[in-house]
């Protein structure tokens, strides 16, 4: 072994361990939270390449989204597991060197409020994402250098198994978390939440971010957003603007409903009997395709005696000229892009209030038309129209599964050692008795 003065035999091995431990769990929760919600990741990554002036990337962001949660997720695991010892770290460097560098520009610009690095399951400043990329960097570079010294979980002859395997979990997370709704909602409008009564204690206000410089007979002093010199107050000229938080993280903890420009959300938003709210968030992408699954649900929900709506941020002459094309029946209102998102994923959307509190919701495209039309003939309600999802027991069903699968692979693996090594002991007993013979 090389000498290596950095190096002891007693406490770099639990070190590396640690260090793999804590950077391969970041990776794999971030993964996991980041294929839970592709939409979320989607949208994140069009904040990005909007303010990187960027928007030919656009085609290629949902390709992206995946790629991202699934690389993080494998990557993770395979740090946990010691396999791809050297490959895995030195992936993981390069993955955290272009991140520390995102997140400095991110809390040095505050271009994007927030980086997106755990979904919405944690929130945080562009400043402690920095900090914490920061760390994992300085990790990872202590284990390009000494990884490779520990064991792995798994022998080379099974890795591409554990590799495998883990990869078509996370598919198949994401795909449900894109062509249905999250298994895990970390948004504000989760399942069982009432649509009027979000708490919104967390959303901050944008106006105290900033300071206002202002210059008067080279004098300059500084005021805040309330106190800012009156525009009759010729003393006083704006010299600048400067941002006390590089951004602020705003929660959209609130659904208003307007029509008209006027808010009419206690008026739309039915607190007493059923409703079914389809959510549109970017109009002008929906395919023709989707009208005859949504003007039968909404034959069944006038059937059954529900309300009907729609919501979009889209402008009056495109709700327009989706009716038209359409020929849907319903009120549309219009509600804030950011809030749409919030509210559901996918595009379109279908959400289904029982006294004001959500029940379900589901992408438009994972609902089965053919059930839809057996419901409207009398054969079940709206709880049977999208019986057919569960998504926590979905999640638990993989999830379990997917440990199984480990499991199995890690039997097998150290089975097939232990045979390997008890037919290596045999046959060298088996030599030495031969040698003993001869020699006799």
């Amino acid at each position: 072994m090389i000498k290596d003065k950095f190096y002891s035999e007693k406490w770099t091995p639990w070190i590396v361990l640690l260090l793999r431990l804590i950077v391969g769990s970041v990776f794999v929760f971030s993964g996991f939270v980041k294929a839970i919600d592709p939409w979320g990741l989607l949208y994140k990554l069009g904040d990005y390449t909007a303010a990187l002036g960027l928007d030919w990337l656009s085609p290629f962001l949902l390709f992206g989204a995946f790629a991202i949660s699934i690389v993080e997720f494998v990557l993770g695991v395979c740090l946990v597991m010691g396999a791809y010892r050297r490959f895995t770290v030195w992936l993981s460097f390069f993955i955290m060197l272009v991140m520390t560098a995102l997140t400095g520009w991110l809390a040095y610009t505050g271009a994007v409020p927030d980086c997106g690095c755990f979904g919405d399951a944690i929130v945080m400043s562009n400043e402690a994402t920095f900090v914490k990329n920061v760390l994992l960097l300085l990790a990872v570079i202590y284990l390009l250098r000494y990884n490779v010294r520990l064991f792995n979980v798994y022998s080379h002859d099974v890795q591409w198994m554990v590799t495998m395997s883990t990869s078509v979990y996370v598919i198949l997370v994401a795909c449900t978390g894109y062509f249905s709704q999250p298994m895990i909602d970390f948004r504000p409008f989760k399942v069982g939440t009432s649509l009027l009564k979000i708490d919104s204690s967390d959303v901050e206000d944008e106006a105290s971010d900033y300071l206002f410089v202002y210059e008067n007979n080279g004098e300059l002093k500084e005021f805040t957003a309330e106190n800012v010199p009156a525009e009759e107050d010729s003393a006083w000229t704006f010299v600048e603007r400067k941002q006390l938080k590089k951004a602020s993280v705003k929660k959209i903890t609130d659904l208003t409903l307007t029509l008209d420009g006027e808010d009419v959300t206690q008026d739309v938003v039915k607190t007493e009997g059923e409703q079914l709210i389809f959510v549109y968030s970017q109009m002008n992408d929906i395919g023709i395709s989707y009208t005859y699954l949504i003007n039968i649900l909404e034959d069944f929900a006038r059937k059954n005696g529900a309300d009907v709506i729609g919501v979009t941020d889209a402008s009056a002459e495109d709700i327009a000229s989706w009716v038209d094309v359409s020929m849907t029946t319903y009120p549309i209102y219009s509600c804030d892009g950011a809030v749409l998102k919030m509210l559901a994923r996918g595009n379109p959307a279908v959400v289904y209030a029982k006294d004001g509190v959500i029940e379900w919701k589901r992408t438009l495209q994972s609902i089965d038309a053919a059930r839809v039309e057996e419901a409207l003939n009398g054969g079940g309600g709206f709880a049977w129209i999208a019986s057919d999802y569960n998504g926590a027991m979905r999640l638990n069903v993989l999830t379990v599964g997917y440990i199984i699968l480990l499991v199995m692979i890690l039997i097998l693996n150290r089975s097939y050692r232990v045979f390997k090594f008890s037919s290596r002991l045999i046959d060298k007993n088996k030599n030495k008795n031969v040698t003993l013979q001869n020699e006799k």
